[in-house]
């Protein structure tokens, strides 16, 4: 039995050094999202394992074309390698083009652990809360409602 347990614990010492990685999702706004006002996504992979992770794939096919234009980046990218201790961030730009609610999607990643290249891992980012885009707001447009209503109010003549 013993010797059964000391070549396991050998056989676990000999294993090759693993991946392991982190997938976050950010964007640079969490409200105030309205019609025609651009944000950015950023996507950051950390390898935080002593092994290498290589042919990354990463997908985030949130952004339907009913409801958003890619207007600065991809929403996808790969990568051949991604070393030990390694970040990579990506960054590209979205802009919704009508009134919605929309539910952010979490991101997807597909990557290889180690050389050997046996085995396949997908892993998907944090999930973000839902988003509400508005009809542009005119600042100056509402200024002018205002001061317009405050003029009129004045203007009225009480008993």
């Amino acid at each position: 039995m013993l010797a059964v347990l000391l070549f396991a614990a050998a056989a676990d010492d000999a294993e090759e050094p693993r991946a392991s990685l982190l997938f976050y999702k950010k964007l640079s706004q969490t409200h105030g999202h309205a019609v025609n006002k651009p944000f950015n996504v950023t996507l950051t992979v950390y390898n935080k394992g002593v092994g290498n992770a290589y042919s990354l794939i990463v997908a985030d096919d949130n952004w339907k074309a009913d409801k958003f234009r890619i207007i600065g980046g991809g929403n996808n990218f790969t990568l051949d390698f991604l070393n030990a201790g390694d970040t990579y961030e990506h960054e590209f730009v979205v802009k919704p083009i009508r009134k919605a609610w929309h539910r952010v999607r979490p991101a997807k990643m597909f990557y290889v652990d180690g050389d050997a290249g046996e085995s396949t891992v997908s892993h998907l980012s944090n999930s973000l809360p839902d988003m509400r885009v508005i009809e542009k707001q005119d600042s100056l447009e509402e200024a002018a409602i205002m001061a317009g209503g405050g003029v009129a109010l004045n203007m009225i003549k009480t008993k």
